[in-house]
């Protein structure tokens, strides 16, 4: 079932992603292109208030033109980061906080058709506001809203949000503290 690779040429490459196109030998001994992109890896974190409630963030993502509601999320500054390191980071940047204490719950390859882009998710209990926080990146413009239970649900089910990272890391939060 394995696919051999014959060819592998690099077609573009950018501060976060480098796209490929690899020729490869089938099972079936034909040939065929694969075009991928090769991912440092992301790392994305839900924000758990102590009454429960959650942080969630809005953000115009421009590929499908939209405002999104997601979590906080970001790619490693490189492929050694933890994905811990990268969480902290990204939840103090992009909204302020920071939490006492975090739990990693899985690992998801979000496009693999595509990529090989691997997603850590964690869970961020105890957040707090940061005196000091570090700035968030020049084009990146977010906010942030806290919603309950009964909010997170509505969301979900009225497909307001669309993002599979969040829905996983919402699933997960709702079967651990649904009330």
């Amino acid at each position: 079932m394995n696919e051999q690779q014959q060819s592998h040429n690099k077609i573009y490459s950018c501060f976060f992603m480098d796209l490929y196109e690899d020729e490869v030998l089938l099972p079936n001994n034909k040939k065929s292109t694969r075009i991928y992109i090769e991912h440092p890896g992301a790392a994305a974190v839900l924000p758990i208030t102590n009454n429960h409630k959650v942080l969630l963030i809005k953000q115009f993502r421009y590929p499908i033109h939209k405002v999104t509601i997601e979590i906080p999320a970001g790619k490693k500054d490189s492929p050694d980061e933890s994905g811990l390191d990268c969480v902290t980071r990204e939840l103090e940047e992009e909204t302020g906080y920071q939490a006492k204490r975090y739990e990693k719950f899985i690992d998801i390859h979000n496009c693999l058709g595509y990529s090989n882009e691997l997603i850590e998710l964690f869970f961020a209990y105890d957040i707090y506001p940061v005196d000091n926080p570090i700035e968030s990146d020049d084009d990146e413009f977010i906010e942030y809203f806290i919603c309950d239970q009964e909010e997170v649900e509505h969301l979900l089910k009225t497909n307001k949000i669309t993002d599979a990272k969040t829905i996983i890391a919402l699933q997960e939060y709702l079967r651990r503290y649904r009330t």
